[in-house]
């Protein structure tokens, strides 16, 4: 028994062992594989990335030489000769002042130009960019040279040359500077066409970082030569040409390479000037064998390591596999050695529950978030608790110094109790995911009761909460049915508060500003979105009782029209003054229960009236623009005419009474005349026309009289007592007394002023 344990134990430690060896055994292979093949990929890729380097610093050089010899043929082109002008020896300073000026405009741009020298053979006086000096005192105090001095300059001067590139030195200032080296290259131009003479000095350090030296690669070295193979640029001192060149062929080739010891050699040759470059590059890389070696002894050194290494950790990990094995809840075969498959099982069980936990407690976290938010929004003065939980499970309302609120309302549209395909709490998500993406900023979304969501949006300062609310704006306008559905029977609507500072204490006053901000919006605005600082408010709200009650008169007496275009009259006038939401339903409301005081005397049973009503509010309830309201009730008019005009009619009904008045208002109009008509007592009569029509019937005879009397006096141009006559009164006096009673003007002032409805002052008394 013992014996069948110990090999259960050497296979485990085996199982562990051949494991860590396999891994040692990869990782040597394939740092053997990189070694070998990157010591020479790694040159090439260098040596060709070299060659492209020197053939851009090529490139550079020969831009270089273009720029040098148009500034010299722009300096000989000048209209201005100092010398010729004042004749031999003399400098006409005029034109001298005016040569110094150009060469200082052409030579700004070119930065590794050190002096430009303009002189005559005949003169000893020169014209630089800092002014005029005498040619020997310059070369001497500032250009001193063993070998190229000013009489060997004035010397060229006296004889017909091309341009020339003189080779690189060393240059001494003697004079300001005291004893500075610098090294330049002297560059004389062409006086073929010119009898002026222009010496330029490059500063071959500005030269070289002009053409980008530091990128070629090291130990690289670079010679220029002119096209009589003179040396004008040499980076490496002590370069022996002898032997290379006389293995190169003349320099008829562009492009040539020669292989030379440890060396490579590129030699270039420039399509503008003629010139040659040649590219000293290592063949390959110094002490390329002892590198070599060191990396073979180190890889010994490592497979060595990672056997005595596995072996080691074959032992010391051996207890910990068997105590996975125990952990992972598979006892019942720990006895079989550290099998892997046993510990990938056990661990891949462990990953599951993890996950599981993870996700329970994301979702932990995020009710945790929404009851402090919760409780922040809903309490107008929050504890330091509710502060404390804010700053613990809702961190990202403190990332941005400041934010607003955005409440956003889920309207119904089409058929009510359509089945919806998503809940609150997934638009929720696919709405703050949609904000994100965006608005490009932090915003958290949290659904509420009663189809609402409030959405927090993070903001830097005040400067970026008007690019938030135009995003916002495009984006309710275009992104609706990604969040809300294809299929959706809900549109939303989003009141933007305004900018808060990022503490608890704020968030109630935000969200009760935006909830107010559904109240005071403008109905005529039809926007997805309603920023609170942008709301003009107004209590201008136009209510004409008149005008509500001759609609009623209008619908008693079945014009139904008639009595439609003065509400929808009613609901334009408010439009136009702008007025807010909450303002336009009570006058809905009045205009509602005025028609429906008609059903009452009707045939229409209770329940329909119950039924119509509570659709009407239903309908308000659930409307958002000025169109919704008055579509709603002017739904709810007609189906009150279609009750009022339905059936046979009685005698004593509301709209037989009106529709004979409104026939007859022109005779002779009184209680007995009417219970008789009507065949009933003139006391019955008095009392059932008060309690249906809410007025006298004195006091509502007159009213019609006198609208019908205001409209031909707008429209006519009958005399006062014919009109008076023509709508029932006997007497010219008791029109207009009666007129003036109602509207306090005669009838010649509202004739006189017909463009203003005077308004009723007071109800007549019988």
């Amino acid at each position: 028994m013992t014996k069948l344990r110990m090999m259960r134990v050497n296979k485990g430690l085996l199982q562990i062992f051949l494991a860590l060896l396999l891994v040692g055994t990869i990782m040597f292979v394939s740092n053997y594989l990189v070694y070998k093949n990157s010591l020479s990929g790694i040159y090439n890729q260098v040596s060709e990335n070299n060659k492209l380097v020197v053939k851009n610093m090529i490139r550079v050089f020969d831009d270089s030489f273009k720029d040098i010899n148009e500034l010299i043929y722009a300096i000989q082109l000048l209209p201005y000769n100092a010398w010729e002008a004042e004749g031999e020896g003399a400098l006409s300073m005029p034109d001298a002042y005016m040569t110094y000026t150009n060469i200082r405009l052409l030579l700004s741009p070119i930065e590794y130009i050190e002096e430009v020298i303009v002189y005559h053979p005949s003169s000893d006086l020169a014209i630089t960019a800092a002014g005029t000096i005498r040619l020997s005192e310059l070369i001497r105090n500032a250009y001193g040279n063993s070998t190229y001095s000013a009489d060997y300059w004035k010397l060229q001067a006296n004889a017909k040359h091309p341009l020339r590139v003189y080779p690189a030195g060393w240059y001494e200032d003697s004079g300001q500077f005291g004893g500075m080296r610098q090294k330049l290259i002297p560059v004389l131009g062409s006086n073929q066409t010119s009898n002026m003479n222009v010496l330029i000095f490059l500063n071959n350090e500005k030269l070289m970082q002009h053409v980008n030296q530091q990128a070629m690669m090291q130990g690289t070295s670079l010679i220029v030569m002119d096209q009589d193979r003179n040396i004008v640029l040499n980076t490496e001192d002590n370069w022996d040409l002898v032997d290379m060149l006389g293995e190169l062929s003349s320099g008829t080739k562009p492009e040539e390479t020669l292989t030379n010891k440890d060396y490579e050699y590129n030699l270039f040759k420039s399509d503008y000037n003629g010139f040659l470059y040649i590219n000293k590059s290592p063949y390959r890389f110094a002490n390329m064998e002892a590198v070599t070696e060191v990396n073979r002894n180190i890889m010994a050194v490592a497979i060595a390591c990672a056997i005595v290494l596995s072996v080691l950790l074959s032992f010391y990990l051996y207890r910990p596999v068997r105590s996975i094995v125990k952990l992972v809840g598979l006892r019942d075969q720990r006895e079989a050695g550290a099998d892997y498959r046993i510990i990938r099982t056990g661990i891949a069980k462990i990953q599951e529950e993890n996950v599981l936990i993870k996700s329970q407690m994301d979702v932990f976290l995020a009710e945790m978030r929404k009851s402090a938010f919760y409780s922040a929004l809903l309490d107008d003065s929050p504890s330091r608790e509710t502060e404390l939980r804010m700053q613990q499970y809702f961190a990202e309302f403190y990332k941005e110094p400041s934010f607003v609120l955005a409440v956003i309302d889920l309207r119904r549209i089409g058929e009510r109790g359509q089945a919806e395909s998503m809940r609150l709490e997934e638009k929720a998500k696919r709405l703050e995911n949609g904000l994100r993406l965006a608005l490009r900023r932090s915003v958290c979304v949290f659904p509420m009761t009663g189809r609402r969501l409030v959405a927090v949006i993070g903001l830097a300062d005040g400067a970026s909460r008007d690019a938030a609310v135009r995003q916002l704006s495009s984006f309710a306008t275009k992104a609706q049915p990604d969040w809300l559905g294809e299929d959706t029977a809900e549109a939303a609507v989003c009141c933007v508060s305004r900018l808060y500072v990022s503490e608890a204490g704020n968030v109630h006053k935000a969200y009760r500003e935006a909830e107010d901000g559904f109240l005071y919006r403008n109905v005529h605005l039809d926007r997805p979105v309603i920023d609170v600082q942008t709301i003009r408010y107004t209590w201008r709200v136009h209510v004409p009782l008149y005008d509500i009650e001759k609609a009623a008169h209008y619908l008693v007496t079945g014009n139904e029209t008639e009595c439609c275009r003065m509400l929808s009259d009613i609901f334009a006038c408010n439009a136009e003054k702008e007025i807010h939401y909450h303002q336009l339903v009570p006058v809905a409301k009045t205009m509602f229960y005025r028609m429906l005081k008609l059903m009452e005397t009707g045939e229409a049973e209770t329940s329909e009236i119950i039924a119509l009503e509570a659709d009407f509010n239903r309908k308000l309830q659930y409307s958002y623009r000025q169109e919704d309201i008055q579509k709603a009730l002017i739904g709810a008019v007609k189906f009150i005419a279609s009750k009022a005009n339905h059936g046979p009619k009685s005698k004593l009904d509301a709209a037989s009474v009106a529709q004979y008045i409104e026939q007859h208002y022109s005779e002779n109009l009184h209680l007995d005349h009417m219970a008789e008509k009507l065949e009933t007592t003139p006391k019955y009569f008095s009392n059932y026309f008060k309690k249906t029509f809410g007025i006298n019937f004195v006091e509502y005879v007159n009213k019609v009289r006198l609208s019908h009397a205001k409209e031909m006096l707008k429209h006519t141009d009958l005399p006062v007592a014919d009109i008076g006559e023509k709508t029932g009164y006997l007497n010219s006096s008791t029109f207009t007394s009666t007129f003036k009673k109602y509207y306090g003007i005669s009838p010649s002032e509202y004739r006189r002023n017909k463009q203003t409805d005077p308004v009723p002052l007071q109800k007549a008394k019988q």
